[in-house]
């Protein structure tokens, strides 16, 4: 009973202020002592240590799972096109790859890496914005490209935000699959095609096709340019 009386008292110094702010103007044992009783709590130092181990052990294990759940999570290829970062428009910015604990972007704008990071993208043939906030891992210039890549930890996990009703995560899905249907519906695509479905400037893609990023094939003596659909499928995969 002392022990949970223990427990209950960490509890309370975290969450009430004002409670807090009393116990901290105790100057004595004694003080200390009638303080608590008043309060109702009743437990030996010994105890008090005890809880204070315990919490401290749970406390590391969950940043433990939260540290592997970050190192399993399933990455998913995706082509969203980001609106805003930091609360300034941009344009030619993407989001390639998303897992439940971060994400992938890459754009004209350097992020440097630790540095806070909220963005804001648009799901395929949807008018809302969706917002994403976390700290940048990492940044690099993509090869042979004036654009950046930046890896982005959010600071809740996709599932969390959607508990929380902070995020769309079905909605979220819904377009990704969406987009990747729609993607599949062709054998070939254009370089202006290919851009509407990926929500990016034609540009972009014309870009990743002479950084052999994406294959193509060259019609009309070379005046065309056909992207095999399964060239973006396999950046383009369904989140489950």
């Amino acid at each position: 009973m002392m022990m949970k009386d223990a427990f209950e008292f960490l509890s309370k110094i975290q969450e009430d202020p004002k409670f807090l702010k009393g116990a901290e103007n105790c100057v004595s044992d004694d003080e200390r002592r009638a303080f608590l009783q008043k309060e109702g709590f009743k437990f030996t130092a010994e105890e008090l240590d005890a809880a204070i181990q315990t919490l401290s052990s749970m406390k590391d294990k969950k940043q433990g799972k939260e540290a592997r759940d970050h190192r399993t999570s399933k990455r998913y290829g995706v082509f969203l096109k980001v609106s805003e970062i930091n609360g300034e428009s941009v344009s030619n910015t993407v989001m390639v790859d998303i897992s439940a604990w971060g994400a992938q972007v890459e754009s004209l704008i350097k992020s440097p890496a630790n540095s806070d990071l909220e963005l804001y993208f648009v799901p395929t043939k949807s008018k809302d914005k969706i917002r994403l906030a976390g700290k940048v891992v990492w940044s690099g210039q993509v090869p042979l490209s004036k654009r950046h890549s930046t890896g982005v930890k959010f600071y809740k996990s996709l599932e969390q935000l959607g508990k929380e009703g902070a995020f769309p995560l079905e909605e979220f899905k819904s377009a990704v699959k969406n987009q990747h249907e729609e993607i599949a519906s062709k054998e070939f695509l254009t370089v202006k095609e290919a851009a509407r479905k990926l929500g990016v400037h034609w540009y972009t893609v014309w870009r990743w096709t002479m950084e052999n990023r994406i294959k193509f094939k060259q019609v009309k003596a070379g005046c065309k340019i056909l992207i095999p659909t399964s060239e973006l499928l396999q950046f383009q995969t369904p989140y489950e």
